[in-house]
């Protein structure tokens, strides 16, 4: 029975770290997707060209989430579009962290079907032209951006963020930021500790860019370091704002 307990307690705690999940349903006809299967992400202004809908879900803060950055929400979308036999979501609402309010990032969306070959090149094209370099074309370079927007929460605490072994790159405090050039190419690790680990590795290429939002999470003892590569379309307006 105490095995139980312990059990029961440890699976409230995850439940509560992770986003809350809603959807509506208006066509369960379709086979779930291998879990594998490709989900093209597009944003509210962009044309669904035809594609059929499924139904719409809602990510948000429970009141207790602690693991819900970018990269978790659109991945939570994702599965919940396979689920239903869906090949695309359409982000029609992105609610980014707060200074003052939830850490969260919350999102709203469509579940859509659409296999057509044609459309489906058009749909991906569309994807990555909205996550386009920035920088000068020929650029013998690529850049990484890091950076901790300000929030009051475990506002007092920071970190080093580090490249692969022990070179400190960045350190992570609340509302700065760095710009990294890159000349060594392929799969660099960036990674930050205080009580934990946290990391994200990114295959570099020449003339990319690629953004590493920092923030915080509560451990044990004291917070922890949460890293998220964000797609450069949603991480250059927060980058961007924290000149202002």
């Amino acid at each position: 029975m105490k095995k139980n307990g312990i059990l029961i307690l440890l699976g409230v705690i995850i439940m509560g770290c992770s986003p809350k999940i809603r959807n509506t349903i208006s066509n369960s006809t379709f086979k779930p997707l291998d879990s594998k299967s490709e989900i093209i992400v597009l944003d509210s202004t962009e044309s669904i060209l035809g594609s059929m809908l499924i139904g719409t879900f809602k990510i948000g803060d429970s009141g207790f989430t602690s693991d819900c950055g970018y990269n978790k929400v659109i991945n939570d979308a994702k599965a919940q579009a396979r689920k239903f036999g869906g090949n695309i979501i359409q982000i029609t609402e992105l609610k980014r962290p707060k200074k003052w309010g939830s850490t969260c990032y919350r999102i709203k969306g469509n579940i859509l079907r659409n296999f057509d070959e044609k459309v489906i090149s058009e749909l991906k094209s569309i994807s990555k032209k909205n996550n386009k370099s920035r920088l000068p074309k020929g650029a013998d370079y690529a850049k990484v951006y890091i950076y901790r927007p300000k929030m009051i929460t475990r506002s007092f605490i920071g970190y080093k963020v580090r490249m692969d072994t022990d070179s400190i790159v960045c350190r992570a405090r609340n509302g700065e930021k760095c710009e990294l050039k890159i000349y060594d190419f392929g799969k660099h690790t960036f990674w930050a500790k205080t009580e934990s680990t946290d990391s994200v590795t990114i295959d570099i290429k020449k003339g990319k860019e690629y953004f590493i939002r920092c923030a915080m999470n509560q451990g044990f003892i004291t917070a922890k370091p949460y890293l998220n590569e964000i797609e450069s379309h949603i991480a250059i307006e927060e980058f961007e704002k924290m000149d202002k």
